[in-house]
């Protein structure tokens, strides 16, 4: 990866000539009358079926005589600097292909369009991958200009960003409209967007407080009667009623628990995050770490985690969320 370019966010729209592929402009709000939903979708869903995995990918980086499992006691990010030998961008570039294919499965698919059938304002992925898009609309993947005919970005920036996507996404068709996507950690088609490794982690943090900063002076967002434009995903995180399902929420995950104490710092009215998960003893102390930041927990007791086991637990799951959803009204 090359040296990030911290942007500035004195202005409404980023004039610097850098930048990625010229992407339409829209502006996304959020309503002052109805706090934003906002599903953030991790890689479990992938997990079930044997798609791509987090010791997968260490493995396609490794160019030691280590293995994932030797590394699994120093903290996550750290494990690929380590494995690749601090080639983490090379080896991206090598796996760029790899990455970005995607070879479906009825079961996701059919999870995944019903979640996103769900009023969802946005959605936010720490996945690389496109197994999201793929399931909206099969041929996402046919060809490079496929991909960029869904891409957008918001006002903050010119153009599509190609590090750091606070303010790029993807405008997916769903019934009765369309589904802003996030990649908050990157994508396999710009492996120099990619955060791995405390380096790249702590520059995605500095751009989330940079932001912040700017956007909500004195740590209050101000919400005017005619709403609010987005200008990054983190407006969203911050704002809205959070579905957190398939990601683990690991404590390595610096940046998403220093958003989450700062939603809890938020002074202006803001929603909750839910983790949504299996029940299992082996999570108290991270539940406990996350109702600390004022995360609500819901534990759905599935007792048999075999494959099987964890398909029901994600069908129950979007059941929940779909309930509670509707308990909140429109």
């Amino acid at each position: 990866m090359t040296s990030p370019r911290i942007r500035k966010y004195d202005t409404a729209i980023d004039r610097s000539k850098g930048g990625g592929a010229v992407a339409k402009h829209e502006n996304l709000t959020i309503r002052p009358d109805r706090r934003p939903r906002v599903l953030l979708l991790g890689n479990g869903l992938n997990r079930v079926y044997g798609g791509a995995s987090w010791a997968g990918l260490l493995d396609k980086l490794n160019r030691t005589g280590y293995t994932p499992d030797q590394v699994k006691g120093i903290p996550m990010p750290m494990q690929a600097v380590l494995l690749s030998e601090d080639h983490v961008d090379v080896s991206l570039k090598d796996l760029r292909r790899e990455l970005s294919r995607y070879e479906g499965h009825p079961w996701l698919e059919e999870q995944l369009r019903t979640l996103l059938a769900l009023p969802f304002d946005c959605v936010l992925t720490p996945n690389f991958t496109y197994e999201i898009e793929c399931a909206l609309l099969p041929d996402f993947l046919a060809a490079p200009h496929r991909t960029r005919r869904y891409q957008r970005h918001t006002p903050a920036v010119a153009r599509a960003e190609r590090q750091f996507m606070l303010h790029t996404y993807y405008d997916l068709p769903v019934p009765g409209g369309s589904l802003p996507l996030f990649h908050i950690h990157g994508e396999a088609r710009k492996p120099d967007s990619v955060i791995l490794g405390h380096y790249y982690y702590g520059n995605l943090l500095f751009c989330y407080d940079d932001y912040l900063t700017r956007r909500a002076p004195g740590g209050q967002y101000r919400i005017g009667k005619g709403g609010l434009t987005v200008h990054s995903w983190l407006d969203y995180f911050i704002l809205g009623d959070v579905y957190c399902l398939g990601f683990g929420f690991d404590t390595s995950e610096m940046d998403l628990w220093w958003l989450l104490c700062r939603k809890k710092r938020e002074r202006a009215p803001h929603g909750d995050l839910y983790f949504i998960e299996p029940d299992r003893r082996s999570a108290e102390t991270k539940h406990a770490l996350l109702r600390a930041y004022d995360a609500q927990c819901v534990t759905l007791g599935m007792a048999d985690l075999d494959n099987d086991g964890y398909k029901a637990f994600y069908e129950e799951a979007v059941r929940e969320i779909a309930r509670r959803m509707a308990e909140e009204g429109p």
